[in-house]
């Protein structure tokens, strides 16, 4: 329930309640907590730790202690009636008791979690919390604060159901933590687990449960090839047929179609041909390579034809350069265009979209189960290009220069240039323009008029991005053939199969999104952001004191946690040897955290160097034979990185033996030390041009817990006093917020991550 990654600051009724905390600590030690859960199952019941004794009335009526004819009433009913055990029960037993809850916000979730226990006395009332609290599916509900005046204000006798449901959305939960100065809190939920264990003579429930939002995550697409029955018969839709294609006038319509086919069956619904009718989806920009009979024109041009430069003869290409006719021979059998073939981002999440259920009713309210990805921004640089033609193009229009020319005429140039671009953004025959990056700059949030981030409340911190640093999610290409390996998997679950291609996508990028599946503001979608893509500006967060009379800490720690892989990379860069990875150094302004000095002992590598050659090396260069087959050698390993594909909006009747050039682009380049060479140029570049900027989530946490307080959300930003002069130069990040209460003490617990500011 926040708008993480976006930056936020800690809102300002939290920060009133920190504050007078930190001028009167004793104001909280005499301080209660009281909590209530509420199951939906019937008529409800609502069950009260720390109760006021005046709810309950003589036994037989209600009771706390039980008496000689059965034990404590469990609870009330949402109308307010009172529930007893129902069978099994012993006398002289007192009410079951909330032993302990703890609700997890935490990073790599999709919604809260909450688990709970309860402690039942007698058979009977263990018998009888089953049925309201152990049932997976059902709906839980649960509350808590401290004893004043503030919290109490939001605590009513009766519930009902829309007004339950009503905190199903940030903004009411919001605006209740906020009527209650931060002292009062919900959770809203079904269960999903839980478990029963004997403790003496009393029994333990405990229960598991999830946030509304997490529903999707838990509907399997329908496999077509295990239905039954004629309604599930009627939503299988059957290929297009050779025929229907060719009928079909529409450019856009006739690559829906083909895509269509290349499906798997499984996927190949009714709702999902349905999409043949948006013109959105079936658009000629959304399909690259699905075309065959393109495909095979290209691949059997004749004399004559050219392609990026150079002109294609059987086996053999001649090309201008500097006025000089030189010859470029290609292995025989060569195919430019393989079967590779792309669907864009956007039209594969609609056709995801159509896999699931459509929504579900809370309180007579619809909630939308969809994925939203339509205002997704992610981390770019100028010349971000895909190194996995398996996974992922990207329609790049400064990409690199990726020169065949160069690459068939050299035994050694691997033919990329750093001067020139090749412009492969993807055109449409109605006008539209691919391109990732965007055109344009973030500005307080908004981009080409999108609302990227959607400012909840005020405080949360606008997303300034300039252009080329950022680009649309739903602007990238997914290779067909890698999504449909993971869509026609059978009880395919939309977050798992979701995960599966971003993760692809982004290993395809060299690792430089961290892609996360989150709620949508007011927890009616879930939607897809990149943790990478930070903001600019250094607005004060709010200061936590480590230690003194102004700590309001009840403890804290820090760590820091270095993966294998960085720490390769770290140990690699202090003794002089540049190990490839996508995230940056600790830091860009020194040489580590806490200092810039030298290592004693740890200073540089040795390098293995190549032997002297041999005395019976031939005396003299290469032969001409040699020098040809060098090259030819250094062109077939270019041809072995690179991927040819035919423009989309190019069809059969176009002339591609005239002018291959025109038609055909690179989609990807294989080879990660060139990736890393053009996004390191962007880092030197990012350093002097945002300098106001910050970095990425670093491996460096801070948790701490303090007496409870609501409206602590994941963005908020702090700092801490009291730490290492390195930590001054940056901020912490909530990743993760927890409510424990147990014992009628209610504690809030937080993890910060560490961004460095550039």
């Amino acid at each position: 329930m926040s708008s993480f990654p976006n930056f936020s600051n800690i809102a300002g009724y939290v920060q009133t309640e920190l504050n007078s905390r930190k001028q009167n600590i004793e104001k909280i030690s005499g301080l209660n907590a009281w909590v209530r859960v509420s199951s939906a199952v019937g008529d409800g019941l609502i069950i009260l730790s720390n109760p006021n004794f005046k709810l309950f009335g003589a036994a037989g009526e209600g009771s706390i202690y039980g008496g000689g004819k059965s034990s404590g009433t469990l609870g009330k009913t949402w109308g307010g009636g009172f529930v007893s055990a129902t069978a099994n029960d012993s006398v002289f037993r007192p009410k079951p008791n909330i032993s302990s809850i703890e609700v997890d916000e935490g990073s790599g979730t999709l919604s809260r979690k909450a688990t709970f226990t309860i402690t039942a006395y007698t058979k009977g009332q263990l018998d009888t919390l089953c049925e309201y609290f152990l049932e997976p599916g059902y709906s839980i509900f649960i509350e808590w604060g401290w004893n004043v005046k503030s919290s109490l204000n939001k605590y009513k006798n009766t519930l009902d159901a829309n007004s339950v449901a009503n905190y199903q959305t940030f903004d009411n939960v919001n605006a209740a933590r906020e009527a209650c100065g931060g002292l009062y809190d919900n959770y809203l939920g079904f269960i999903t687990g839980g478990s029963i264990s004997l403790n003496g003579n009393s029994y333990e429930i405990t229960v598991k449960c999830t946030g509304f939002t997490e529903l999707p995550a838990y509907f399997m697409g329908a496999d077509n090839s295990e239905e039954k029955g004629k309604e599930n018969q009627k939503n299988t839709a059957p290929e297009y047929s050779t025929s229907q294609i060719s009928a079909e006038t529409d450019l856009g319509k006739k690559r829906f179609m083909m895509a269509f086919n290349r499906l798997p069956s499984n996927r190949r619904t009714g709702r999902v041909s349905a999409l043949r009718k948006q013109a959105d989806v079936a658009n000629a920009v959304n399909f690259i390579n699905v075309d065959e009979t393109v495909k095979a024109k290209v691949n059997n041009c004749t004399s004559g034809t050219q392609l990026l430069g150079f002109t294609l003869n059987n086996e053999e290409a001649t090309f201008e350069s500097d006025g000089k006719k030189t010859d470029v021979e290609f292995p025989a059998g060569s195919e430019i265009i393989k079967d590779d073939a792309f669907i864009k981002f956007s039209a594969l999440i609609r056709i995801i979209n159509e896999i699931g259920i459509e929504g579900f009713m809370i309180a007579g309210k619809e909630v939308k189960t969809q994925i939203r990805t339509d205002n997704t921004a992610c981390t770019a640089f100028p010349k971000i290009f895909s190194t996995d033609k398996t996974k992922l193009f990207i329609p790049n229009k400064t990409a690199p220069k990726f020169d065949i020319v160069k690459a068939a005429n050299s035994e050694t140039d691997s033919g990329v240039s750093n001067e020139e671009v090749d412009d492969c953004s993807v055109s449409g025959t109605d006008g539209t323009i691919v391109q990732f990056p965007a055109a344009g700059a973030i500005v307080d949030g908004s981009a080409n008029g999108v609302v990227i981030q959607n400012k909840v409340d005020s405080s949360f911190i606008g997303l300034n991005k300039p252009e080329g640093q950022w680009g649309f999610l739903n602007d990238l290409y997914v290779n067909l053939d890698f999504a449909k390996g993971i869509l026609e998997t059978k009880n395919f679950s939309i977050k798992d199969g979701l995960y599966q291609i971003l993760n692809g996508m982004a290993g395809a990028a060299g690792g430089i999104w961290d892609f996360q599946i989150i709620p949508g503001e007011n927890n009616d979608e879930l939607r897809v952001v990149d943790l990478n893509l930070t903001a600019t500006g250094k607005e004060k967060p709010f200061q936590f004191e480590l230690h003194g009379i102004s700590s309001i800490f009840i403890d804290a720690s820090l760590d820091l946690d270095i993966s294998g892989a960085k720490m390769n990379q770290i140990i690699g860069n202090r003794i002089g040897q540049n190990i490839n990875g996508s995230q940056k150094d600790i830091t860009s302004k020194k040489k580590g955290l806490f200092t810039d000095k030298n290592d004693q002992l740890l200073t540089t590598i040795r390098r293995r160097e190549e032997p002297p050659p041999s005395d019976d090396s031939p005396p003299e260069g290469p032969t001409e034979d040699e020098i040809e087959e060098a090259k030819r050698k250094n062109l077939q390993l270019f041809l072995e990185k690179v991927g040819f594909m035919p423009r989309p909006d190019k069809d059969d009747k176009f002339d591609f033996a005239a002018n291959l050039s025109k038609a055909c682009f690179i989609v990807a380049y294989n080879d990660q030390a060139v990736f890393e060479f053009f996004k390191k140029q962007n880092d030197v570049t990012d350093v002097q041009t945002e300098s106001d900027g910050t970095g990425p989530i670093m491996p460096i946490k801070f948790n701490f817990s303090i007496h409870g307080v609501s409206g602590i959300k994941r963005g908020d930003k702090f700092m801490v006093t009291g730490l290492p002069a390195g930590y001054q130069n940056g901020f912490f990040q909530v990743t993760s917020v927890k409510h424990t209460i147990s014992e009628m003490m209610w504690k809030t617990e937080i993890e910060g991550s560490y961004r460095q500011a550039r």
